[in-house]
C-alpha cells in the first residue's frame, strides 16, 4: 500500500502517498499523489472523472483497481509516481520544508511491494534533491536516480 517513509529513523508522513494533499497538474486539481497515480493510468475521462472523484489514499488505489489500465503503463509508471510527488511537494510550502529538512539519509519504504519501496524511496531523495539544490552532492543524486529512472522505462518498453 503505502505510509509514511522512514529517513534517519524517522518516520515522515509528508512522504506518504495517500496523505491527502491538494495540487493541481494541468488544470486538474488532485486529493493525493496517489490519486493523481491512479488518474494516470486511465484511458478514458469516465474512469479518470471516477478516480478522480474516489479521493486521496486508499479509495483512489481502490478505484485505480477498476479501471482500464493504458498499454503504455509498465514502462511510465515510475515517471508518473515522480510527476505526482513533484507536483505535490512543490505546491505544498509545509510538505516539502518537511522533505528538505530531512537530512541526507536514504528514504525507506517497507508498506509497499518491493518495487514501489524500492522506487517510492528513490523518487522522494531525487525530490529532495531537486528541491533543495545544495550543491554537487544534491546534483549528482538527482542525475543519478533520473538516469535509473530512465533505463528503467527503456527496459520496461
Amino acid at each position: 500500500m503505502g505510509g509514511p517513509a522512514d529517513i534517519n529513523g524517522k518516520s515522515h508522513p509528508e512522504t506518504d502517498n495517500f496523505l491527502p494533499c491538494k495540487f493541481v497538474i494541468d488544470g486538474i486539481t488532485y486529493s493525493s499523489a496517489e490519486n493523481y497515480f491512479q488518474c494516470a493510468k486511465t484511458t478514458n475521462d469516465t474512469d479518470r472523472n471516477m478516480v478522480l472523484k474516489s479521493g486521496p489514499g486508499e479509495s483512489a488505489w481502490a478505484a485505480g483497481q477498476r479501471i482500464q489500465i493504458r498499454s503504455d503503463w509498465e514502462a511510465i509508471r515510475v515517471d508518473e509516481m515522480y510527476n505526482g510527488n513533484l507536483a505535490k511537494f512543490q505546491q505544498n510550502d509545509d510538505l516539502r520544508t518537511a522533505l528538505i529538512n530531512s537530512g541526507n539519509g536514504t528514504v525507506r519504504f517497507t508498506g509497499s511491494t518491493p518495487f514501489w519501496n524500492k522506487w517510492n524511496g528513490l523518487i522522494m531523495e531525487r525530490i529532495r534533491a531537486e528541491l533543495r539544490q545544495n550543491g554537487q552532492e544534491d546534483a549528482h543524486r538527482a542525475a543519478e536516480i533520473r538516469i535509473a529512472m530512465n533505463e528503467f522505462a527503456q527496459q520496461s518498453k
